[in-house]
């Protein structure tokens, strides 16, 4: 078995049915398609950006991703107790995906993939409320 890969997934303004909360447990790819990362098993940290009322500008869990399709991202939502601010979540972060992480419009969906190191600091010490 691979060891997983890393994804910070920003969910900007759901306008469904072609976009969706974190909690969904669908990310969509819009026109990247098939070509984006995230193979079954890889960890995605769930972001929420100024769009999202309930979770505005914070990370509520991960997503384990269970398949893909050329539309979206399916995964497994799992929430954490306590959701990670978006200051906590730029202090975990190592340089390079901060500097990653900055360049985002805080509205708009984008994923992009992040070392193992910064996933660790961002959900050091959190406990996932499981179903």
């Amino acid at each position: 078995m691979k060891k997983p890969a890393y994804y910070l997934a920003v969910f900007g303004k759901p306008e469904p049915p072609e976009k969706d909360t974190a909690d969904s447990g669908r990310y969509p790819l819009g026109i990247r398609g098939t070509d984006t990362p995230g193979d079954r098993g890889d960890i995605l940290l769930l972001c929420c950006a100024a769009g999202q009322a309930e979770n505005s500008m914070s990370v509520p869990g991960i997503g384990i991703v269970l398949t893909k399709t050329k539309e979206s991202i399916f995964y497994r939502y799992l929430p954490f107790s306590t959701p990670v601010s978006k200051e906590q979540l730029d202090k975990a972060l190592t340089d390079e995906d901060r500097n990653k992480f900055s360049g985002i419009q805080l509205n708009t969906y984008w994923l992009f993939d992040m070392s193992h190191e910064s996933f660790r600091n961002a959900t050091r010490g959190l406990m996932i409320s499981w179903p």
